[in-house]
């Protein structure tokens, strides 16, 4: 019983995290699309960091319980772009680097937490570790070049005008080659595996720092 509200607690603490990393990666995509000239993000009311325009309710569970889900995706109108081929791999790209630079921004505050909190301190602490851990396992996420992910959108656009058909029959057996995928284990290889080490080393940085201003 022990193990289980262990569980369940980490999967209370990890909620925000996820709020955020689901929250930062669609607003990239919908500023990014706007500033490159598409309005449909903002007509549709995506151009918000307010959480609850970005999430999809199963994807957000399923994020916080196994490390895997998803958020709302935000439209866009590639025809509005000035140049549609980069317009479109840009703006795929946004969401994966925004979780990247939301993760070296939590570790900054996860620093100067270490330093300063006092009350609630392992709350805190175990939050912002959270913001730091998820957002860089998003981000590698949605580097999977697999549809639905941004991976497979920053491929399609780049390559899709010479490979039509190829790229019609990857997206019909999409979702069977996703299955096929995440029964194979190839998740834990390929997002979490890597996502485990960039982590580490972030965590060997952040102790050398404070080593300094101790």
């Amino acid at each position: 019983m022990s193990e289980l509200y262990i569980n369940w607690v980490d999967v209370l603490l990890s909620l925000p995290a996820v709020f955020l990393a689901m929250s930062f990666h669609e607003f990239a995509h919908a500023l990014t699309a706007y500033r490159l000239g598409d309005p449909t993000p903002k007509n549709q009311g995506r151009l918000t960091l307010f959480p609850l325009a970005h999430v999809d309710w199963l994807g957000l569970i399923l994020f916080a319980l196994f490390r895997f889900g998803w958020a709302r995706p935000v439209q866009v109108n590639p025809a509005n772009f000035k140049n549609r081929k980069w317009g479109s791999v840009i703006v795929s790209f946004a969401g994966p680097l925004a979780n990247m630079l939301l993760s070296l921004i939590a570790l900054v505050i996860l620093m100067v937490a270490e330093l300063f909190v006092f009350f609630y301190r392992d709350i805190v602490l175990g939050i912002i570790d959270r913001v730091v851990q998820l957002n860089i396992v998003f981000a590698i996420l949605n580097l999977m070049p697999i549809p639905p992910f941004d991976g497979y959108h920053i491929i399609k656009g780049l390559f899709y005008r010479r490979n039509v058909k190829f790229f019609w029959n990857y997206e019909y057996y999409g979702m069977l080659i996703l299955f096929i995928f995440a029964v194979l284990g190839g998740f834990n290889l390929l997002v979490h595996t890597p996502a485990q080490y960039v982590y580490r080393q972030l965590m060997h940085l952040q102790t050398f720092l404070l080593s300094l201003l101790q």
